[in-house]
């Protein structure tokens, strides 16, 4: 009876890769290489493109935040808040 159990416990240890849940296959090294294979790489000139946009949101962005400044500046000093 104890020879059973043990063989039971290798044969839980031994079991193979179809059988194991989807969520595990993906922390195998071949689960690992078939995820890094499905990664869609950017290209150069899309690469660009999102940096000029990702420039020229933050300069608007900073012109933005400029002239609510200046606003509330001259705002404040209407109402004599402020030097």
């Amino acid at each position: 009876m104890a020879q059973e159990k043990n063989k039971n416990k290798t044969e839980v240890k031994e079991k193979p890769l179809k059988d194991v849940p989807i969520q595990l296959k993906w922390f195998t090294p071949e689960g690992i290489k078939t995820e890094i294979k499905r990664i869609r790489w950017i290209k150069f000139p899309e690469l660009m493109e999102s940096t000029g946009k990702v420039l020229l949101f933050c300069v608007l962005f900073g012109i933005f935040f400029m002239l609510c400044d200046l606003i509330i500046s001259k705002a404040l000093l209407l109402i004599g808040v402020g030097a």
